[in-house]
């Protein structure tokens, strides 16, 4: 399965001390989506780690027949 299948699971709630990601975030159609379950995945306390672009994929490549996505800059995300 993809991220959202696999982690979005209750099972996987509040299961990790730390999550990496690297060049991930902009592979998804919705990044907010991501993000919380990366949030509902780790332990109180935990840390996310970050490496790569939060704009890149989906970047400039609006056209009729491409897909749409939810980018937010590193202000939104923060």
């Amino acid at each position: 399965g993809d991220f959202v299948e696999v982690y979005n699971e209750e099972s996987q709630e509040s299961a990790w001390d730390a999550v990496v990601t690297c060049f991930f975030l902009d592979t998804a159609h919705n990044i907010v989506e991501y993000i919380e379950i990366i949030s509902k995945v780790l332990k109180d306390g935990g840390v996310w780690i970050n490496l790569g672009p939060l704009l890149y994929h989906f970047a400039d490549s609006y056209g009729p027949d491409d897909d749409m996505s939810i980018e937010l800059s590193l202000e939104d995300v923060k």
